[in-house]
């Protein structure tokens, strides 16, 4: 008789020790996706960052027209020494064109990243969202093979970003 009851007892014990874990019920975590290109394109100051863009551009086309040809030619294996050298010396102009451009294009796009990835979290943190991924880079990578459609904050964010001044 003295056994059941401590039997009893120690289950009893066993019982109130795992209550507290009982009560703390693990909550699924949301996984999100938002296509990060729409989201910064659809941020306000975007268009300085594309104006700067197309300036680069303008600049190094005529660089580029001149380097497509010799490209071709040192493929086929048809490019005389002059035209080797021109390719070199067109390729440094090119690299020293994209390099001057590069530091003025991101010093517009860093504070847009900057507030696109807040936007992000707080429209991830409002819908209940632990884990918000980049669409593009989740499909390019095989990462995930299937998003049901009301994952994908992407809108969501563009409305929040648009709360944002340029």
């Amino acid at each position: 008789m003295k056994r059941s009851y401590l039997a009893l007892f120690a289950l009893a014990l066993l019982a109130l020790a795992a209550y507290p874990y009982a009560q703390n019920k693990s909550v699924p975590a949301r996984l999100g996706f938002v296509d990060a290109d729409s989201v910064i394109r659809a941020h306000p100051a975007y268009p300085e960052v594309q104006k700067l863009q197309q300036q680069a551009d303008a600049a190094m086309r005529p660089l580029i027209e001149k380097l497509t040809p010799l490209e071709q030619k040192l493929r086929a294996g048809t490019a005389t020494e002059k035209e080797r050298q021109d390719y070199q010396a067109l390729s440094q102009a090119l690299k020293k064109v994209q390099d001057e451009w590069r530091p003025k294009i991101q010093d517009k796009l860093n504070p847009i990243v900057k507030d696109v990835d807040a936007a992000i979290a707080r429209v991830a943190e409002a819908q209940g969202f632990s884990v918000v991924m980049n669409r593009r880079v989740a499909a390019q990578s095989n990462l995930v093979v299937y998003a049901a459609p009301s994952t994908d904050l992407t809108e969501a964010v563009i409305q929040e970003l648009q709360k944002t001044k340029p």
